[in-house]
């Protein structure tokens, strides 16, 4: 079994170098058409997208593809809390709790029927907020790598996907949304007060900043469980707006859902992503400083196997789409050669 998937790792491998290679000859011929090779079917662009699409969508890092078994085991974790072991962990504990119900107040968020406005102000300044500590965790080590003249060990990616992957809900969001001058204030003095505070918290001690964020994570999958459920409720507000509203492009692509993927499909995703940071950013304050800053990313290979699977479903793609064509071509005839 471990012989046959090695080769097929070695096939999809020689597949991208050859078409890399084939893309960079192009260039330096100045005559082939690109477009017309097989890297237009392995990136992410599709027909139609403008350049500010295109360049917004390609290189990311390569986000899981959540299954629908994923997704329910996930939803079946939202009531996993972490049981702070130390003062520090109270006192973070205690700031994430009085900011998720000044917030709830705030926007007018009510947890048995919560209105569709109060959702949209929620995930739109929620999500903006979200994505600030992943970078900044991931800046630091950068730094810190840079200065001490060592590896960083894995941890920098994970840390820049977990920003990435909040930025793309935020951008799902506001394809759903719309951001009034009120809360985009609200977002901007946000980011303003939080990146020092999150930065602060990272020098003193990095394990501060991912205890923090993955408290700041068990309320977010609270919110979207709730948020969910309520969907799924007939007789909701939630029910009567979204039932049928289609998932956005963006989140489409992202997550490759399928054409008639729905909103509701959507906010499954966010919730199962949520989990994940959740359960990162815990395992990571729980480190000793050597775990953190001398060995290996425990979650290295789930970006690998992101990423190989994503290549196989280019591949596949490609190969689909030649076969297709070959079809097309084709005719039954009982002539030595066709007409």
């Amino acid at each position: 079994k471990s012989l046959i998937v090695s080769r097929r790792s070695t096939m999809l491998r020689s597949l991208v170098r050859s078409t890399v290679s084939i893309r960079r000859a192009s260039r330096s011929a100045g005559a082939v058409n690109t477009t017309a090779l097989p890297w237009r079917g392995l990136s992410s662009a599709h027909k139609g997208d403008t350049t500010t699409s295109i360049s917004d969508h390609s290189w990311r890092q390569q986000n899981h593809i959540w299954t629908e078994d994923e997704v329910q085991e996930r939803m079946r974790t939202s009531g996993l809390k972490h049981v702070p072991q130390r003062a520090s962990d109270v006192v973070l504990q205690q700031m994430v709790r009085l900011a998720y119900h000044s917030f709830n107040a705030a926007t007018g968020y009510r947890h048995d029927d919560p209105p569709t406005k109060a959702i949209g102000y929620r995930l739109i300044i929620l999500e903006s907020i979200a994505g600030v500590p992943g970078m900044l965790g991931g800046m630091f080590r950068h730094f810190r790598s840079l200065r001490q003249l060592e590896r960083d060990h894995g941890f920098i990616f994970t840390l820049l996907e977990e920003a990435e992957n909040e930025r793309m809900h935020l951008l799902v969001c506001m394809r759903f949304f719309e951001a009034g001058p009120l809360t985009r204030v609200v977002v901007q003095a946000g980011q303003v007060v939080l990146t020092p505070f999150l930065a602060g918290m990272y020098l003193i001690r990095p394990q501060l900043l991912h205890r923090f964020v993955g408290y700041l994570e068990e309320t977010a999958v609270h919110t979207y469980t709730n948020i969910v459920q309520t969907t799924e409720t007939p007789g909701t507000k939630l029910h009567e707006a979204w039932k049928d509203v289609p998932a956005p492009q963006a989140a489409i692509d992202y997550w490759q859902l399928s054409p008639d993927a729905m909103w509701i499909d959507c906010l499954k995703r966010m919730l199962a992503d949520e989990a994940h940071h959740r359960d990162v950013n815990h395992a990571m304050a729980s480190m000793t400083h050597s775990e953190m800053f001398g060995k290996d990313n425990p979650f290295i290979h789930e970006h690998q196997a992101d990423f190989e699977a994503n290549v196989r479903r280019r591949a596949e793609a490609v190969l689909t789409k030649a076969l297709g064509t070959l079809e097309d071509q084709k005719t039954n005839t009982s002539d030595v050669l066709s007409k």
